[in-house]
């Protein structure tokens, strides 16, 4: 499955293509896959809008508890 892509990646691939970027470097500058890159330029070429997009992420309802975990994590590495 493709990742979601922020908009600003999503600029920023439209750019780098028409300046003959392959899509294995667009990948490497975006830190994504070139599937990815393939998958978003395949969607723009027909003008379709990412369906996922507005979707919410399953990791949404634990969101606080990640952050938690996070701080607490990096509390603790920053003692040894």
């Amino acid at each position: 499955m493709s990742q979601k892509l922020s908009e600003e990646k999503i600029v920023t691939l439209a750019v780098l293509k028409p300046l003959g970027q392959s899509n294995v470097q667009i990948a490497r500058t975006l830190g994504v896959t070139e599937g990815t890159v393939r998958y978003h330029l395949r969607r723009q070429a027909v003008g379709a809008e990412d369906g996922r997009r507005g979707k919410a992420r399953k990791a949404d309802e634990v969101a606080v508890h990640i952050e938690a975990w996070m701080q607490a994590y990096r509390t603790r590495d920053t003692r040894r």
